[in-house]
């Protein structure tokens, strides 16, 4: 039912669109209630081209521009900030958090990143180069500097009212953190607590003083497990002074378990951190083929040693059969195949999960695993072609062995991507179901295809 309502979602956002698409240049597009941001983004990524859809950014009121482009994934990002004007995007800086802000200056390039300061007010300015100062792997690249202070002397009734006038420029009202006049951590009131108490209290009469937080430059990640572990809304972030610098709120920790979680599992199956499905070819065929260097050395390696048992088990007399030398390169195959089967079936298991392959793009992302399956089978045949050549010695025999294996990889990665895609269209988990059958079917089908094939071509 979720699923279902969801596409509905993404079908009235396309509608909505294209059919300002139709109308004159330069009219402003204004959503319509219940058209959020984010599914504003994902229909731009997924079903626009890129001149649609950075019209329809430049079409759109700033303050909703601004939302628009905190929720885009970073290669819309780039793709809507192209050729746009340094005054523009200094427009939308003033719209941002400031921590999303920063994550936008670091894809601009660094000539078009100094223009855009110039636009910037110094305020926002002197936050966005505080912040850029910070890896972006660190608490410190993480964190906003937009949160609610109080100090042990106030009382509640002046804070409560401070939040009243906070108009949004706070990250996050849930907690307020009381600090001293250097600005060093005493401890933190949470929303419900300041309502329970009486106006008259002292902050630092009802405060926590014991209070989970994280220093600038520990991980995002463990931040974000500390964050979650412990339930919080938000973590302040101290420097070695132990003064407050900033927080980290929790949907930046779920947004960071995401991104490491989905990089883990690529990683895994042996794909790049970043592979996403749909992307160019050559993106995809950089990021997956450096893996599988691994399978096929290791192949070469099990081809000889299963070679010398073969002499070890005729006395080391005579010369092993055609059939004997194929089957010794059966592991290789195996490997390989299953590798890039792993390869497929994840990145579509995770294009699923996050949304990046809706039911328009389906047969697009098929054609494209398939045709990333034949590139890196001819980069792995055309590696193992010489090394099976060199070490049976006869180069016509590697090159069948190296047909044959071009064959069985692009095999594996069309039968792996058409177990997910099959598998997500009768309604099925691809996750459940793309490990033990991708495994079962690709390896089997793989192996028939790769010794059929070499025995073929090497038959007399």
């Amino acid at each position: 039912m979720a699923r279902v309502k969801r596409r509905e979602v993404r079908h009235q956002v396309l509608k909505a669109l294209q059919d300002h698409l139709e109308q004159p240049l330069g009219t402003v597009f204004h959503p319509g209630e219940g058209q959020h941001a984010a599914d504003i983004a994902d229909v731009m990524w997924l079903d626009l081209e890129n001149e649609e859809a950075r019209r329809i950014f430049s079409e759109l009121e700033l303050q909703q521009a601004a939302e628009v482009i905190a929720e885009a994934e970073e290669t819309l990002q780039k793709k809507l900030l192209e050729g746009s004007a340094p005054e523009s995007v200094g427009k939308l800086l003033g719209e941002l958090s400031y921590d999303d802000g920063t994550d936008l200056l670091e894809i601009l390039p660094e000539d078009l990143r100094l223009e855009v300061m110039c636009f910037v007010t110094p305020e926002d300015a002197a936050e966005l180069r505080h912040l850029s100062e910070y890896g972006p792997d660190t608490a410190g690249g993480l964190m906003t500097t937009e949160f609610l202070t109080a100090t042990a002397e106030e009382n509640i009734g002046d804070v409560l009212k401070r939040i009243k006038r906070d108009e949004g420029e706070a990250e996050s009202i849930h907690v307020v953190f009381v600090v001293d006049e250097r600005g060093a951590l005493l401890g933190v009131l949470s929303t419900r607590e300041l309502i329970e108490a009486s106006i008259h209290d002292a902050v630092g009469g009802v405060m926590i003083p014991d209070v989970i937080h994280a220093r600038v430059d520990e991980d995002k990640e463990d931040v974000a497990h500390r964050i979650l572990h412990y339930n919080l809304s938000a973590i302040p972030v101290l420097d070695p002074r132990e003064i407050v610098v900033g927080i980290v709120t929790s949907d930046d920790a779920l947004e960071v378990m995401e991104d490491e979680g989905s990089e883990d599992t690529l990683l895994l199956a042996g794909a790049h951190g970043e592979s996403d499905a749909g992307e160019p070819l050559g993106r995809m065929v950089a990021h997956r083929a450096p893996m599988l260097a691994i399978p096929v050395l290791a192949g070469l390696v099990m081809a000889k040693f299963m070679e010398g048992f073969e002499l070890g088990g005729q006395g080391g007399e005579g010369e092993p059969s055609t059939m004997q030398q194929i089957i010794n390169y059966v592991p290789m195959a195996l490997a390989l195949s299953g590798t890039v089967g792993m390869q497929t079936s994840a990145v579509l298991v995770r294009g699923f999960a996050v949304g990046q392959i809706m039911h328009g793009r389906r047969l697009s992302v098929f054609v494209g695993e398939m045709r990333v399956g034949m590139a890196l089978g001819v980069i792995c045949g055309l590696v193992a072609m010489p090394a099976i050549g060199f070490f049976l010695g006869d180069f016509s025999m590697g090159f069948s062995m190296g047909l044959a294996l071009m064959a069985a990889i692009a095999w594996s990665a069309t039968a792996s991507s058409a177990i997910a895609m099959g598998s997500e269209a009768v309604g099925l988990d691809p996750a459940l179901v793309s490990g033990p059958v991708m495994i079962a079917v690709s390896d089997l089908s793989s192996v028939v295809l790769f010794l059929s094939m070499a025995s073929w071509i090497l038959a007399p």
